[in-house]
């Protein structure tokens, strides 16, 4: 009985999509929709960080500013490469560009 389980609950996590989540170069997990200071915290300095401001029509047309801060981990030619990029300080998306340099 306990195989039986113990297989069905690696089945279900072998069905997880982990696209929402990133395993920084320390072994730390982290995921969309955390904070800046809790993945800076938890990863070590990414390679590159990329800072702007973008804009969005709000409410009865009033502008809304975003800031946007990419960070990007380039861990060498054998690694892929993460661009994590945050939306008012929170985690938004985690992108793969492909292998480093």
């Amino acid at each position: 009985m306990k195989s039986v389980i113990l297989l069905l609950v690696l089945l279900s996590v072998a069905g997880f999509s982990w696209a929402d989540s990133f395993r920084c170069p320390n072994g730390a997990i982290v995921s969309v929709g955390d904070s800046m200071p809790e993945v800076f915290i938890k990863c070590d300095p990414p390679s590159f960080k990329n800072a702007r401001t973008e804009s969005e029509a709000g409410y009865r047309g009033a502008t809304i500013l975003i800031n946007v801060e990419e960070w990007t981990y380039n861990e060498g030619p054998y690694r892929l490469v993460h661009l994590l990029t945050f939306r008012n300080g929170v985690l938004d998306q985690i992108q793969t560009l492909g292998y480093g340099k």
